[in-house]
């Protein structure tokens, strides 16, 4: 059964209550709140929400909703530098880097995200099931492992021909191979592509005797990995991140809800990190620098309010990045907030000369500000870069630091 797919931009598109229905809009609120308790997912007024610094994929009640960035360019080509967002931070356990190059994620994001994730548990599962010594109870017609003397006596009074036993069998039936069976008949009826179709019942077929349960936090904290079975950590974080952000909904029918959500600041951050290793060299970079205080207490001799600036280049140029537009309407658009804490980094920073507030190229950018600090050689700058193309996000940076 095809699944309705409502496509918005995050911190840009409204989706309406009349757009998919007043039950289905009341159950989408209720799965972020349940399982998204602490984050600020979403922004709501009167029968209307837009999500708020989160991307990523959510299904609920029969509805695909897909949250993409807004960078000015077509759904596809948004969807599309998504996920080499993703792919170049290594911001999943599992790469993109193939669906990417090819275009093959352009269509719908889901399936590219449960296409990677099963591609890898299929190529390993291939290569062998995972299987460990877990301890059995049966009542046997022969004596196998201990005789569990208590229970013998309970089930055979009147069975003297059976034996209750506890023994230890080489089995697949383990937590790890439970987690990714529970995982894919979570997302298994939301799967519309014959081929990944396909692949996730042969992943089924080499689980077959292994049992179905629902996890709960502390299961999940019971998986521990070695030599054995590292090969498939990957794909075990990703079961992981399925299985924690499942619910089951019952409106007339027993429904599933997951998502794969990831914080837009986070990945911007990280990706200009990368970009910027690339572009001036790893050496040179100091991410999250956190050596300098604001201020001294004469009383005490401590120092006080730690300045944590998102990198610092050869001591001389601090980048902070921001996930918002730096302009609106065709004007400049900023905090004041966010410049004082960048006259704090450059007053604090005695070499820097330069501070950046780094922000996403997302509309027709206006002539943003270059401030100096009075009295100074210093710097506050607002720039933007471009994200869609990893390589043209590097030229820009380096265009701006060479400027």
């Amino acid at each position: 059964m095809n699944k309705e797919t409502v496509i918005v931009r995050e911190s840009y598109d409204w989706l309406t209550e009349n757009k998919v229905g007043s039950d289905k809009y009341e159950a989408l609120i209720k799965y972020i709140e349940m399982k998204y308790p602490n984050e600020r997912i979403i922004e709501q007024q009167y029968r209307r929400l837009r999500f708020i610094n989160y991307v990523g994929v959510i299904v609920c009640s029969g509805v695909r909703y897909e949250i993409i960035p807004k960078i000015n360019l077509s759904i596809d080509d948004e969807r599309q530098a998504l996920l080499s967002m993703l792919s170049i931070t290594n911001f999943l356990p599992i790469s993109f880097h193939e669906r990417v190059k090819t275009g093959e994620g352009k269509n719908d994001l889901l399936s590219a995200f449960l296409t990677a994730f099963i591609e890898r548990l299929l190529f390993e599962l291939k290569k062998g099931v995972y299987k460990t010594y877990e301890t059995s109870t049966d009542n046997l017609h022969v004596l196998k492992g201990k005789l569990e003397v208590t229970q013998h006596i309970q089930k055979n009074a009147f069975h003297k021909a059976k034996a209750y036993c506890s023994f230890d069998e080489y089995t697949e039936n383990n937590l790890l191979n439970q987690l990714f069976k529970a995982a894919l008949m979570i997302v298994r009826q939301d799967t519309e592509k014959h081929t990944l179709k396909l692949d996730m019942e042969r992943c089924l077929g080499y689980l077959e005797h292994v049992d179905l349960f629902n996890f709960d936090a502390a299961k999940l904290d019971q998986i521990f990995f070695n030599r054995q079975n590292e090969r498939f950590w990957d794909a075990a974080i990703f079961a992981k991140l399925i299985v924690e952000n499942a619910s089951i909904y019952s409106r007339g029918r027993q429904s599933t809800s997951f998502s794969f959500l990831f914080p837009m600041n986070l990945l911007f951050e990280k990706y200009i990190e990368v970009a910027l290793r690339e572009a001036v060299g790893a050496e040179q970079v100091k991410n999250q620098h956190a050596e300098k205080r604001l201020l001294r207490n004469r009383k005490s001799g401590y120092r006080n309010i730690l300045l944590k600036p998102d990198f610092v280049i050869d001591q001389t140029l601090i980048l902070d990045t921001k996930w918002k537009s730096a302009t609106y309407n065709e004007r400049t658009n900023y905090n004041p907030a966010d410049i004082y804490q960048m006259y704090a980094y450059v007053t604090a920073y005695q070499k820097a000369e330069r501070c950046i507030l780094l922000y996403p190229n997302q509309e027709k950018e206006a002539d943003h500000p270059l401030w100096e600090v009075i009295d100074t050689n210093k710097t506050i700058e607002m720039h933007t870069v471009r994200i869609d193309e990893f390589q043209k996000t590097i030229k820009e940076l380096k265009e701006i630091m060479d400027a």
